[in-house]
C-alpha cells in the first residue's frame, strides 16, 4: 500500500481535477475522475485504519520495552546517546519505532524521531498498578502531550486539541437550518444545511532548544522534567502564536485574527481606550451571528488586563471592568491572557501601539498534531561552550472551523 502522504497528495490533486471538470469538462471525463476519487478515498481510509492499528501496537511495544528496561524512556539518555553515538536499550528501541512511524506516514525524517507513542499517555502503560509490574518500574516523568496541553492558554479556554492524526483531516462547519410554518395541505420545502469543509494538513513547526553536556550526564527525573519543560514551553508558544495571530503564509497556519469572516468591533479611526461598551459589543456580535455556544471566553494580553483593571464601567463608580471580586471573569465569561496576543498592531495614525481582545467559542479553534517529534542534535556549533543545540521538528496545524464563533477588537491603544 502507498504511504499516507502520497495518497493525500494524489487525493488533493484529484479533488482539484474533479472541480475543474465540473466547471468545464466532458461528462465521461468527470465520471472517470469521480470514480478514481472514490478509489483514492477508500485507499486513504484503509491506510488510516492500518495506521491506527500500528499505533496501538506501538503502545504495546513501548509498554513491553519499559517493563524489560525496568524504567521508562528517558529523553535525556536519548539525546546523550545520539550525541555519543551509543543509543542502546529502550532509547534505541524507541528511536527505531520513530523511524518506522515516519516511514509509514511518509514524513521527512531530518534527524532522530521520538514516536507519538511516547508523546501521548499510552493506555497500555500501567505503571501505577503493582500487580501489573508497577513495583518493578522506576517512577517516570510526565508525558510530553500532557505538558504541552497544560501550557496552551487556548486549550484552557476550550480549544479542541487533536493528536495522533493520520493524513489530512476534514473539519466540518455548518450554518443554521431554517424552519418555517406551513399550511395543513402545503408541501414542506426541503431545507438543507450549508456545510463548509476545511482541511487540516501537517505544517512543519521547528523548535530550537539549547542544553549542556553536563545536563545530559544527569539521570535525575527532575532534570528530565526540566528539559521537557523547556521544550514544551517553546512548542506551546509556537502553537499559541499561530492559533492567535498566525498569518497563513511561509508555512505558518492561519490564526483567529487572520481568519476571514470573524466578527470585528472597532473603537475608533485611530483606535482608543477600551470601554465597557466595547467589551459588550464583542458579545453582541457573537449573539447576532447566533454563535454564542460552547466554550465562550475572552483572550487578551497583559497590557489590556492592566487597562481593564484600571478602567471604570462608568465614571465615579469605583467599579472596574475587571475587579478583585471576580478576577478571571469579564462580562460573565472566563478571561485569560498571554503576551502572544499582539500589542504592536496599527490603526490609522496609531502605529504599533494597539492590542487585541478576542471573544468567542474556543471549542471552534482546532489544533492538530501528526506523528512524533523529529530531533536534530547539533553537538558542534556550541562545542566551545559545552553546549548542545536541539532542533525539534513537529507537524501541526491550526484551524478556525467557524469564523462567526469569534469576534475581535484590534485597536485598543495600550502604549
Amino acid at each position: 500500500m502507498r504511504k499516507i502522504a502520497e495518497i493525500r497528495s494524489l487525493l488533493a490533486a484529484k479533488v482539484a481535477e474533479v472541480k475543474g471538470l465540473e466547471a468545464n469538462g466532458s461528462k465521461d471525463a468527470l465520471q472517470k475522475s469521480v470514480s478514481e476519487l472514490r478509489e483514492l478515498t477508500a485507499e486513504a481510509d484503509a491506510a488510516a485504519t492500518i495506521e491506527a492499528a500500528e499505533q496501538r501496537a506501538a503502545d504495546r511495544q513501548l509498554d513491553r520495552a519499559t517493563r524489560v528496561a525496568g524504567r521508562p524512556f528517558s529523553i535525556v539518555r536519548y539525546i546523550s546517546g545520539i550525541v555519543n553515538n551509543n543509543l542502546s536499550g529502550i532509547e534505541a528501541e524507541v528511536d527505531q519505532m520513530g523511524t518506522d512511524e515516519y516511514r509509514r506516514l511518509g514524513l521527512t525524517k531530518m534527524g532522530h524521531v521520538i514516536p507519538s507513542a511516547y508523546l501521548r499517555a499510552a493506555s497500555g502503560q500501567n505503571y501505577t498498578t503493582a500487580a501489573d509490574g508497577g513495583n518493578l518500574i522506576e517512577d517516570g516523568g510526565r508525558k510530553y502531550t500532557d505538558m504541552l496541553r497544560e501550557k496552551l492558554v487556548v486549550q484552557k479556554l476550550g480549544a479542541t486539541v487533536l493528536t495522533d492524526l493520520v493524513g489530512s483531516f476534514s473539519v466540518i462547519g455548518s450554518s443554521a437550518v431554517q424552519a418555517a410554518w406551513e399550511g395543513e395541505g402545503d408541501q414542506n420545502e426541503l431545507k438543507k444545511a450549508a456545510y463548509s469543509k476545511l482541511q487540516m494538513t501537517p505544517h512543519r513547526a521547528s523548535v530550537s532548544v539549547a542544553t549542556t553536556k553536563d545536563l545530559l550526564r544527569q539521570t535525575s527525573f527532575d532534570v528530565e522534567n526540566d528539559l521537557l519543560d523547556k521544550i514544551t514551553t517553546a512548542h506551546a508558544d509556537l502553537l499559541e502564536k499561530a492559533a492567535i495571530c498566525g498569518t497563513g503564509s511561509n508555512g505558518e497556519p492561519t490564526g483567529i485574527l487572520g481568519t476571514s469572516g470573524i466578527n470585528t468591533v472597532a473603537i475608533g479611526t485611530n483606535g482608543g481606550a477600551l470601554a465597557w461598551k466595547n467589551v459588550v459589543a464583542l458579545e453582541t456580535a457573537i449573539n447576532a451571528a447566533n454563535a454564542n455556544r460552547g466554550s465562550m471566553a475572552y483572550l487578551t494580553n497583559a497590557k489590556v488586563i492592566g487597562q481593564l483593571k484600571t478602567t471604570e464601567k462608568a465614571a465615579n463608580t469605583a467599579r472596574f471592568l475587571l475587579d478583585d471580586i471576580a478576577p478571571n471573569t469579564l462580562n460573565g465569561y472566563a478571561i485569560d491572557w498571554t503576551n502572544l496576543v499582539p500589542s504592536n498592531l496599527t490603526k490609522g495614525s496609531t502605529s504599533a501601539k494597539c492590542s487585541a481582545l478576542v471573544f468567542g467559542n474556543f471549542a471552534d479553534l482546532y489544533i492538530g498534531q501528526w506523528g512524533g517529534v523529529d530531533i536534530v542534535v547539533d553537538p558542534y556549533t556550541g562545542a566551545r561552550n559545552a553546549e548542545i543545540y536541539l532542533t525539534l521538528n513537529v507537524w501541526n496545524d491550526v484551524k478556525v472551523v467557524e469564523p462567526k464563533s469569534f469576534a475581535a477588537i484590534t485597536d485598543i491603544v495600550t502604549d
